[in-house]
């Protein structure tokens, strides 16, 4: 059996977990990138709501206050919670990201190995094709000349 022949379902293996790794890649960039988009809305809100408390004037009596500042402080620990997932998932995405490019790089070799295979076979085939031609001509060129030693 030839080489390429059998190279060829381990290449075609580690291409496809290579494909599977990059979808796997992609999930994880997407939850980075909702996540971002996310904490930046929180962000935004809290800009806006700060912004809009401080505008109204008047006096704040203390329970106002306090619900004030009880919403900011929740406000504050949603916004950690999220940049840990971001941390998170950014590290999951990297992780990710590694693993796909070293089975890419895996199966761009095998298929190098496979290609190169190929060729040393093709070449093989075509020596032994010339080599049986050769041989052919050469029984027509003898038989030829024996053939006219003969008359």
């Amino acid at each position: 059996m030839m080489k390429s022949k059998r190279f060829e379902p381990i290449r075609e293996i580690a291409a496809n977990s290579a494909k599977d790794l990059s979808r796997a890649m992609a999930e994880a960039g997407r939850k980075v990138t909702d996540l971002e988009r996310q904490l930046q809305q929180l962000q935004t809100y809290r800009d806006e709501y700060v912004r809009n408390s401080t505008q109204s004037g008047g006096a704040i009596d203390a329970v106002k206050l306090q619900n004030y500042r009880s919403f900011l402080e929740r406000l504050g620990e949603a916004m950690r919670q999220h940049e840990k997932s971001l941390v998170a998932a950014r590290a999951e995405f990297e992780k990710r990201r590694g693993v796909w490019s070293e089975k890419r790089i895996e199966a761009e070799s095998l298929g190098r190995v496979v290609d190169r295979f190929k060729k040393e076979e093709q070449r093989t085939a075509d020596a032994r094709e010339q080599r049986d031609g050769d041989e052919a001509a050469m029984r027509v060129a003898f038989t030829l000349r024996e053939d006219s030693r003969e008359k």
